[in-house]
């Protein structure tokens, strides 16, 4: 008999008493409430039952994990809407605050979990009681065998037979007594789950935030990304500039300092509006995230910070989602080109037609690198799983001409048309969908 056994059995043992105990409580409250010729003082004790059901699943949970060793999770706590009204807002939200309380699925089941207490724990009771007292079975023989030795009376043929009942017996009953309790203890574990934890419902709803606080979180990690990192990596550039031609060019460094506080100053405006964003606050102080017609901007902006930028775009309004992703895998783009690709040239090209917009961001480098690769870090990854994210195809790697291309084609439209192929060779004559709507918008 282990100490899983016997605490199984324990607690099967006061499954009739609890039982009882609360519905006694319970009951109690409820016919006061019924005796009462006073209907407001009826329904304040239907309440004051119902709401003892919670403070009574808290307790059943605590003992199903002291002594089944099953720890069920608590339900979300009882919550309704207040109203925004100030002239009936306490009436109102006492009013649903007594609905939200009668219509706490938890507290049902707690009451259910408690009738199946009163009813089934006779008998699971009986069964540990049986399995608990077992090992009687072994000492039964005793007490006549004591008598014999004493010369309180003769063993005969038959009696040496009942000695050996108690033994056999005791082999024969306890492992099916076990199993019982076993059994028994399972199957209120998993009943436990369902009546004193969180509903289906609850699960679900859980489940849900969950998803949705990780899509946040990769979303603010993108934009930290991709805009920080952009504004951080033009600052890296024009501070190597300056300091090595610091001596020979003073105006230039004169000219990358003042870049470096305006880089500054708008590294600060785009934390300070993605900070907005997760506070929601409903502040008009910050402009929203740029979008695809904020390209401009960002091009000028990276040959006002040294780059030799080459750009052509010609894009219609599109769907924010689109524009804004858009946007920052150029950003991207443009930052990668700016620490791997320094002083090169970068071809930026950005059209759409009726279907998808595509987009091309290539740097020549000056130098084939060792094995073809360029650079590291997580910026390619990020490209990717922005498109992705759209319904878009990327694709990334070295040309055949000794440069860098970052291509991606993202689809106006629920997916990517059928019939073309989306991924980009990045080889002079691709045929794929973005290179052919770059060359038709484009020419």
């Amino acid at each position: 008999m282990t100490g899983r056994d016997l605490r199984d059995a324990a607690y099967l043992l006061l499954g009739p008493l609890l039982g009882a105990l609360w519905v006694a409580v319970v009951g109690a409250i409820q016919v006061s409430g019924i005796a009462s010729r006073f209907a407001p003082l009826g329904v304040a004790f239907f309440l004051l039952a119902h709401l003892l059901l919670r403070p009574i699943g808290r307790f059943e949970r605590l003992l199903a994990r002291t002594l089944l060793g099953h720890d069920v999770p608590a339900p979300a706590p009882v919550g309704f809407r207040r109203s925004e009204r100030t002239r009936w807002r306490w009436p109102v939200d006492r009013w649903r605050w007594i609905l939200a309380v009668v219509r706490d699925a938890h507290s049902w089941r707690v009451l259910a979990w408690i009738l199946l207490r009163l009813v089934a724990g006779p008998v699971g009771a009986t069964v540990a009681l049986a399995y608990t007292m077992s090992p009687l079975l072994l000492a039964a023989p005793l007490l006549p065998l004591a008598d014999w030795l004493s010369g309180g009376f003769a063993l005969s043929t038959p009696w040496t037979g009942w000695l050996l009942l108690g033994p056999v017996a005791f082999v024969l009953i306890a492992p099916l007594l076990r199993g019982a309790v076993r059994g028994l203890a399972g199957w209120h574990r998993r009943l436990a789950g369902w009546a004193l934890g969180p509903g289906r419902r609850e699960v679900e709803a859980a489940v849900l935030a969950r998803a949705v606080r990780a899509e946040e979180q990769v979303r603010i990690d993108q934009e930290l990304h991709d805009s920080i990192g952009h504004l951080l990596s033009m600052i890296v550039v024009q501070a190597g500039a300056g300091a090595h031609l610091f001596d020979r060019d003073p105006d230039f460094a004169r000219q990358a300092l003042d870049t470096i506080g305006e880089r500054g100053r708008a590294a600060l405006g785009e934390l300070d509006r993605i900070i907005a964003g997760i506070r929601d606050d409903g502040s008009d102080r910050f402009r929203p995230l740029p979008g695809i017609g904020d390209l401009p901007t960002l091009l000028d902006g990276a040959a006002g910070a040294g780059m030799r930028v080459r750009s052509r775009v010609r894009v219609p309004p599109v769907p924010p989602a689109v524009g804004r992703g858009v946007y920052r895998v150029v950003q991207e783009s443009l930052t990668n080109a700016a620490k791997h690709a320094r002083g090169c040239d970068v071809d930026v090209e950005v059209a759409a037609d009726e279907r998808v917009v595509a987009l091309s961001v290539v740097n020549p480098l000056p130098r084939p690198r060792p094995g073809g690769t360029v650079g590291g870090g997580s910026g390619l990854a990020s490209i990717r799983d922005r498109v992705a994210l759209l319904g878009g195809r990327a694709s990334t790697g070295p040309t055949g001409d000794g440069g860098f291309a970052v291509r991606a084609v993202v689809p106006l439209g629920a997916a990517l048309p059928d019939g073309v192929s989306a991924v980009c060779r990045l080889a002079e004559g691709c045929d794929c969908l973005g290179c052919a709507v770059r060359r038709t918008v484009l020419g």
